[in-house]
């Protein structure tokens, strides 16, 4: 997966309208609350393998701290 593909499928798990950038703050999404947290972490189970706990969510405050915990 690109960072333009998990841009994209982020901004769908996020059920986001505006585009994701990763310099955006997720404490400045609407979006980013406990149901989108636990969206994002089946996305990264589903979709990486990987599992991330509301901690760890907790401690990312970029997209782009997402993208590096994704290893892209």
């Amino acid at each position: 997966m690109t960072k333009e593909e998990f841009l994209t499928e982020l901004q769908d798990t996020l059920q986001r309208d505006d585009q994701v950038l990763e310099t955006d703050k997720l404490s400045d999404y609407e979006e980013w609350d406990s149901l989108s947290k636990m969206a994002v972490m089946a996305f990264f189970d589903k979709k990486f393998g990987k599992k991330v706990s509301l901690t760890e969510l907790g401690s990312f405050k970029t997209v782009e701290d997402l993208i590096k915990f994704a290893g892209l």
